[in-house]
């Protein structure tokens, strides 16, 4: 298993910085896209009530349509009321029980709001005009923030952070995390993303750290609600795409308004 993660990494990682530097947002953007259907189709899955193949499809057009809407500057709210008033529809006239029905059309607007909207992000981040330095600040600070809490935890960790929802998650990894996250954005400053500060790069760093965090915490939900210890086994050694994704879910949003208010 710890081989296979080292193996996806060292092919996955390289690709997507290649593509970062020397691709357009254009090309950007058809990743998220990919990276949002295949993440909504996952989630659909991980309904803990069941699911279909009709279901998990309106999530992941719904997904798309929301991530169009987003990069469009066009409506997304209109696109969560679709949704919601189509599985609602459907869940009047199937002969199904009603509350699983019912159940099963909550989880996909969630689906659609939760990868559709949240990943979206990812996007506009790109298209701003120093969109390439803040991917790289996003992915760089959150990749050295989960190998370390992962190192640190499974090594040093002790205290779980919140058994409940993940036990192998530790205080002492989360910890450790936090300060890898911190100082990578801080190094990041001085030869990756030179337009930020040492000390704006290190409170950024910071608070994507605590968000990476909880939207690790939050797909643990997901999983614990289905069951399920992966959304899915699409990458060896990690997992499904929601996997890969989660930590970034809460951090795509916050670097994103960080950006529109100035202070990166």
């Amino acid at each position: 298993m710890h081989r296979q993660r080292i193996l996806s990494a060292l092919l996955l990682i390289p690709s997507f910085l290649l593509l970062v530097q020397f691709g357009s947002p254009f090309y950007f953007v058809l990743l998220i896209s990919a990276a949002i259907a295949l993440a909504a189709w996952e989630f659909s899955c991980l309904c803990p009530v069941g699911g279909d193949a009709g279901l998990s499809l309106v999530t992941v057009v719904g997904g798309l349509a929301w991530h169009a809407a987003a990069i469009g500057r066009g409506d997304v709210a209109l696109v969560g009321v679709l949704v919601a008033v189509a599985v609602l529809v459907r869940a009047t006239l199937c002969k199904a029980e009603l509350q699983v029905n019912t159940l099963q059309a909550a989880w996909t607007v969630l689906g659609v709001v939760y990868v559709g909207g949240l990943l979206s992000f990812a996007s506009l981040l790109r298209m701003l005009p120093e969109g390439r330095e803040l991917i790289y600040l996003l992915t760089f600070t959150t990749w050295v923030g989960d190998t370390a809490a992962f190192y640190v935890g499974s090594r040093f960790g002790q205290h779980f952070l919140a058994p409940r929802i993940s036990p192998k998650k530790t205080v002492e990894g989360a910890l450790g995390g936090i300060g890898a996250a911190v100082v990578m954005a801080m190094a990041g400053s001085v030869w990756v993303w030179p337009r930020i500060g040492l000390a704006s790069a290190a409170s950024v760093g910071l608070l994507l750290a605590i968000v990476c965090i909880l939207g690790d915490l939050c797909e643990s939900v997901v999983k614990r609600a289905a069951a399920a210890k992966d959304s899915g086994n699409l990458i060896p050694g990690h997992g499904g795409a929601l996997d890969r994704l989660d930590s970034l879910m809460f951090a795509c949003p916050t670097l994103y308004v960080l950006a529109w208010l100035g202070w990166v």
